[in-house]
């Protein structure tokens, strides 16, 4: 039996259940473990109530559930059916039940208001007053404190009750609508009736606070469609193409294959040739995903059958994709144990054949829709050395002015390895510099190009004259590369950067670094070496290889290996001094330091934005975004519980323990040239 009667079921009602194994001895704790999953929605598409016999063939547990049940999972039966399956029986009734509509929900809102005056007829339900309370100015500076909390910030029941009692007042603050959400008791259909009456007449809301409507805690249709309203009304082709990512990960949270978001997508990828390109490989990208395939499936099936001639563009690139997979799949299984000179033999006289040469050559970059790849530059292309063999590829650029842009395309296939994490990272970055310039600050941050296309499959972008600190360091002698002369960096900028253009690759490395350790605190970016921070031969610093992020930083022997909240060596202090030994003295110092101060508080405005990113990705089974613990290292870099002021000094303390302690950041970088030299040359 369960604590909520029929009449109080909210639209979104979902059965969640599990199969588990009980192990504990006897009289001691028991310890339940879940083998297998399954949800089934109360309402089908037509608003019916589910009844009768249903087989529910269930789901294997996703890896770091640690719950027992798996409620944003998907709902319904696994295709697979040599699964274990449950038969559940639901009552049956002499009548179809069907969810009220639109006028009958205003109805039963009026009529709750009208039985008030002054006696609570919902008392036994919510203990809640139907109508509000006078409020006054106090109580209203509390309302809006209260709304402009972080997401992830939990509301006490008092708070819930003070802000459903003020909820009318709440229309004049749109964007507290998430905490009035929040706050309504969705076991109580008196309740809910009057949450759907006041979301009919809401005004909308900023496109980005809009967004977080769309994660996981707010199932109720009516809901997400008013929050596709906002995005409707709010967000340019550009923005739908920056935030696609989240959109098309929270198709997932849809109770139904066709949904409002999913038209809406469809229609601006058919519209829009960058958001279709984008849209096509979002979705192809976890087809091997059996719990989103037939979802995903259908709106792949209904966006090829209508995108026109691009559907030959983009049926050459999966050709050209199927063929790289099979290549590094005979390099990592058949090829593994041969030598490095007998791999590379076998790749070139593998891509020479004729069916690779005519799939690899003359098709539209899945990195970037603007550019094509011309003919295949095979004697230019390599097994890179790490061990899941990715491949350095080179193609010529057959644009006819490509002497007065680029000559070739350069890109790093990837197979085996998991490149969700890096595209959100750069992604966020992406966002980040967006912000900065918008607030007149110029960072020069490179996220350069980062596309997961199915199961550990992806590519990168390679950036054009630019070099590992490590690589920079080897160049000059084995005191450069042991990390024992931190003017090396400095040197090899000097020398590629001579005259005039000395002092612009001076800034040039200010301002990105400054970017790249705001961005990379913030962001918790572990596992920071000199073989994953480059800088271009004109200084612009970026930094690459972003497997770990909110603090699940690498650890030796049980310890995290990184001790400082960011990189900020002398090396790169030096540079920043113009190479003045005594770096933290000079004036060049401290417009960093202003720099950095600047576009920590910056981004610390827009936290919101930034929380409701990641949480919309929590369904895609990141190994490190797994739930809103893992999200909520972002409030602790962005000091959110503290005020402005003490956020800054938060942030000073970081920066002084960042360059500091520098000196460890050196240490590891000398173990890890020592371990990797021998690749090096």
């Amino acid at each position: 039996m369960y604590d909520i009667s029929l009449t109080d079921l909210p639209r979104s009602a979902r059965l969640c259940l599990s199969i588990c194994s009980v192990k504990g001895r006897k009289g001691a704790k028991e310890e339940h473990c879940p083998l297998a999953w399954g949800n089934v929605n109360l309402f089908d598409y037509k608003d019916t109530l589910v009844s009768g016999k249903v087989a529910l063939s269930l789901w294997p547990v996703p890896h770091g559930l640690e719950d027992l049940l798996n409620p944003i999972g998907v709902a319904g039966s696994n295709p697979n059916k040599e699964t274990p399956c449950v038969e559940l029986e639901f009552p049956s009734f002499n009548h179809t039940v069907v969810f009220p509509d639109e006028q009958q929900i205003e109805e039963h809102a009026n009529w709750i208001i009208s039985r008030e005056l002054g006696y609570n007829y919902s008392l036994s339900l919510s203990n809640r007053l139907v109508c509000d309370s006078s409020i006054s100015q106090a109580e209203a500076e509390q309302l809006r404190a209260l709304c402009n909390r972080d997401p992830l910030y939990e509301l006490s029941e008092q708070e819930k009750d003070f802000l459903w009692r003020h909820r009318h007042y709440c229309v004049n603050i749109p964007e507290c609508l998430p905490k009035l959400l929040l706050s309504v008791k969705w076991n109580s259909r008196d309740e809910v009736s009057q949450m759907y009456c006041l979301l009919r007449d809401w005004p909308l809301m900023q496109p980005e606070s809009a967004l977080e409507l769309l994660d996981c805690n707010f199932p109720d249709p009516m809901v997400r469609e008013f929050a596709l309203r906002c995005l409707m009304q709010g967000l340019t082709d550009d923005k739908i193409s920056q935030y696609l990512l989240q959109l098309v990960q929270v198709l997932k949270y849809e109770m139904y294959l066709d949904n409002p978001l999913a038209r809406f997508l469809v229609k601006k990828a058919l519209t829009n040739q960058r958001i279709g390109h984008f849209f096509f490989w979002h979705l192809k990208s976890e087809m091997h995903n059996k719990t989103v395939s037939r979802r995903f499936g259908l709106l792949l099936e209904a966006f090829c059958r209508s995108c026109g001639i691009y559907l030959k563009h983009l049926n050459r690139q999966v050709e050209a994709m199927d063929k790289l997979v099979n290549i590094t799949d005979m390099l990592k299984h058949e090829k593994k144990d041969e030598t490095q000179k007998t791999q590379m033999k076998f790749l070139v006289e593998h891509m020479s054949r004729p069916d690779y040469m005519e799939a690899l050559q003359g098709f539209v970059s899945p990195l970037n829709p603007v550019h094509q790849l011309g003919n295949l530059r095979l004697e230019e292309c390599r097994i890179m050395s790490s061990a899941k063999r990715p491949l350095w590829l080179n193609w010529e650029n057959p644009d006819i002015m490509s002497e007065l842009l680029f000559t070739n395309n350069e890109i790093i296939f990837k197979n085996g390895d998991d490149l969700r994490q890096d595209m959100l990272t750069l992604q966020i970055i992406k966002i980040m510099e967006s912000i900065w310039q918008n607030q007149g600050l110029d960072l020069r941050m490179l996220p350069y190009g980062c596309l997961s296309i199915g199961d550990c499959v992806g590519l990168i972008e390679v950036v054009r004259n630019s070099f590992t600190i490590m690589q920079i360091q080897c160049k000059g002698g084995l005191k450069g590369a042991l990390q024992f002369n931190s003017n090396t960096l400095h040197h090899w900028i000097r020398e590629k950067n001579k005259g005039e253009t000395y002092d612009s690759a001076i800034d040039l490395f200010t301002r990105s670094c400054a970017g790249y350790c705001v961005a990379t605190f913030i962001l918790g970016i572990g596992d920071r070496h000199n073989s994953n921070i480059m800088v271009k031969e004109n200084g612009q610093l970026f930094h690459i290889d972003f497997g770990h992020f909110l603090d699940h930083k690498k650890k030796k022997f049980g310890y995290k290996r990184e001790r400082v909240p960011f990189v900020l060596t002398q090396d790169f202090l030096i540079v920043i001094s113009k190479g003045v030994q005594e770096c933290t003295k000079t004036k060049e110092f401290e417009r960093f330091q202003e720099m950095c101060y600047k576009a920590y508080l910056a981004i610390r405005q827009h936290a919101g934005l930034f929380i409701n990113l990641f949480s919309l990705l929590l369904g895609c089974g990141m190994p490190e975004l797994q739930s809103f613990d893992d999200i909520s290292y972002l409030r602790k870099t962005l000091a959110l519980e503290k005020s402005q002021q003490e956020a800054l000094e938060y942030f000073t303390k970081q920066m002084n323990d960042a360059h500091h302690g520098g000196w460890t950041t050196k240490m590891d970088w000398i173990f890890h040239t020592i371990r990797h030299m021998p690749n090096e040359h």
